[in-house]
């Protein structure tokens, strides 16, 4: 019951929570997934300072949404973190979907949404993707010229972590994703140069990704 009461009662007053002292112009960018995917991780790469709450499993870390604040390039972006999809059992899992298209529609309505970004896990990509994809972007953005881009995660086995797109990027050639990065969010380990090479890559290709499809302030 204290577990109920506490999520509906973040639904009720918003669910959402900010960085301290975020730049007065920003573009929006919300971050959407499954449970499990390294959407906390994302955001930390995204951000260079550690500050999203991430676990090491497939349990539920994210338990609202959470703006960063971020500067790439000469931009100020806000980096939203959201609670993940089809996390715990029918209820939460019911739960995390309306949050996400009442968050959306409220930022759609105010013109306030500059990009979505859809995190995948690279070895899970299956059908709930595609369904996810329409269910949050093609039935609730469908009517706003809004640019989605995926990120697919845990790419860090393969030497060209791109080859992953090479190979599978088919499954998603009917969906309107105006770009795609290839990374891995594992945390930077000491030593591990290989990793560490890795991890800058990532870091830049997503904020390129960010900057050249995120739609201007108005």
């Amino acid at each position: 019951m204290a577990f109920l009461q506490n999520i509906l009662g973040r639904l009720v007053h918003g669910g959402e929570t900010e960085d301290p002292d975020p730049p007065a112009h920003f573009a929006n960018v919300v971050i959407f997934g499954e449970a499990g995917v390294g959407k906390s991780s994302l955001i930390n790469l995204i951000t260079g300072l550690g500050r999203a709450q991430t676990s090491p499993d497939v349990n539920p870390c994210t338990g609202h949404n959470h703006g960063y604040g971020v500067t790439i390039g000469h931009r100020a972006f806000k980096i939203w973190d959201t609670v993940g999809l089809d996390s715990g059992g029918w209820f939460r899992a019911r739960l995390a979907a309306w949050n996400l298209k009442r968050f959306l529609s409220q930022m759609l309505e105010r013109n306030k949404l500059g990009l979505l970004v859809y995190c995948v896990r690279a070895s899970r990509a299956t059908v709930t993707t595609l369904n996810h994809y329409e269910t949050f972007y093609s039935k609730v953005c469908g009517e706003y010229a809004v640019p989605i881009v995926v990120v697919l995660t845990g790419c860090e086995r393969l030497d060209d972590m791109d080859s992953w797109w090479e190979e599978n990027g088919y499954r998603y050639s009917d969906l309107a994703f105006r770009g795609h990065a290839c990374v891995t969010t594992l945390p930077d380990t000491p030593n591990d140069t290989a990793l560490q090479r890795k991890r800058a890559y990532s870091r830049r290709v997503v904020h390129d990704l960010i900057s050249q499809h995120c739609l201007p302030l108005e």
